[in-house]
């Protein structure tokens, strides 16, 4: 429910923040006149505060701040609060403007701060993709001119550069998914055919093991808008995962279909996950594989919702486990984001 709101409130242009934010104060003062000086409430006058200070920045917080205890001094006084000196209402406003002060100050100086690191951040994977395309670049020349005897060597130099790039290049997308500042390039597509290039690519990856891949038959040709990078992404980990939970001798399949507005990916495989683990499944971090793994179900659904769509499963002993991915045939990109027009 937070994640939603805060999605909400993420698409709103700043002008909605502030009229809100200001709209806002009358409307608990008018509440606070009503309920009588025996309920507080204090803590709701902060949320105009701290919307206004961590959407728009500081110094509409502390004009905000300043409203906020204007309306709580006259909320006082008209709800027939007394005191033993006139100066006494005064002097709490000025306490509350103080303490709404130093809130906006901090909301905003955290904005700040995280401002600065997101630009360090995508400085860092700029440069760093840099270095990491010349050495795959380095090992393809190496490739070409090595000696028969050292082909293998330079194949095995080169994918793991790729294998590097391809790692890098991943946590770049994750990482501004998960700071809402990752643009979206919808393209039109064929969710068959999609799926068939994803599930050639793994099926390719997974020569040397005895799990096998296939495309349901009753997959739909069906037309619609997305990015096909990130929802490539999305489907390949789905396929992965699958594949990491099946034993030797099963098969992973995926199929797509119309549902509604919406386009559905389904990949199954036989096994079961236990009803304790399921919980956690989209937790960052949380995997049955062991230490420092479990970004693939948490990327899924973070790269689902940036893309306007879920992902969900179900599973059970007798029927194994099935993902979803439902993604909306016309995406409507939320204001404020880097989406652009199909092309």
């Amino acid at each position: 429910m937070l994640d939603s709101l805060a999605r909400f409130l993420r698409a709103r242009t700043q002008v909605w923040i502030l009229v809100t934010g200001t709209l806002l104060l009358p409307a608990l003062g008018f509440l606070d006149v009503l309920t009588g000086v025996e309920i507080s409430f204090s803590i709701f006058y902060l949320f105009p505060v701290f919307l206004v200070s961590w959407f728009m920045g500081r110094w509409p917080g502390f004009a905000v701040s300043c409203l906020a205890a204007t309306v709580w001094l006259l909320a006082e006084l008209l709800g027939g609060s007394t005191y033993s000196h006139p100066a006494t209402p005064f002097w709490n406003m000025g306490v509350r403007l103080f303490v709404f002060i130093l809130v906006a100050w901090l909301l905003s100086e955290v904005q700040l701060r995280e401002a600065r690191r997101r630009a360090l951040e995508r400085i860092f994977f700029h440069d760093i993709l840099n270095t990491t395309t010349g050495v795959r670049g380095f090992a393809e020349y190496l490739q070409d001119c090595a000696p028969a005897d050292q082909k293998e060597i330079c194949a095995t130099i080169l994918a793991a550069a790729e294998q590097m790039t391809r790692e890098i290049e991943g946590q770049r997308i994750l990482s501004a998914a998960e700071n809402h500042d990752l643009p979206i390039e919808p393209t039109v597509l064929n969710s068959r055919l999609l799926l068939e290039q994803v599930l050639a690519w793994y099926g390719h990856g997974n020569e040397d093991e005895k799990a096998a891949v296939c495309l349901a038959s009753e997959s739909e040709e069906i037309t619609f808008s997305s990015d096909q990078a990130l929802l490539s992404r999305v489907l390949g980990n789905m396929i992965k995962n699958a594949l990491e939970a099946t034993q030797p001798g099963e098969t992973v399949t995926a199929g797509c279909r119309k549902s509604g507005e919406n386009v559905a990916f389904w990949v199954h495989n036989p096994q079961h996950i236990p009803a304790r683990v399921q919980a956690h499944i989209f937790q960052p971090s949380f995997s049955t594989k062991g230490k420092d793994r479990g970004l693939g179900a948490y990327s899924m659904r973070l790269l689902s919702h940036e893309l306007g769509g879920d992902v969900s499963f179900t599973s059970s002993p007798h029927e194994g486990t099935t993902f979803f991915a439902r993604f909306p045939l016309r995406p409507k990109p939320p204001r404020g984001t880097g989406a652009m027009p199909p092309r």
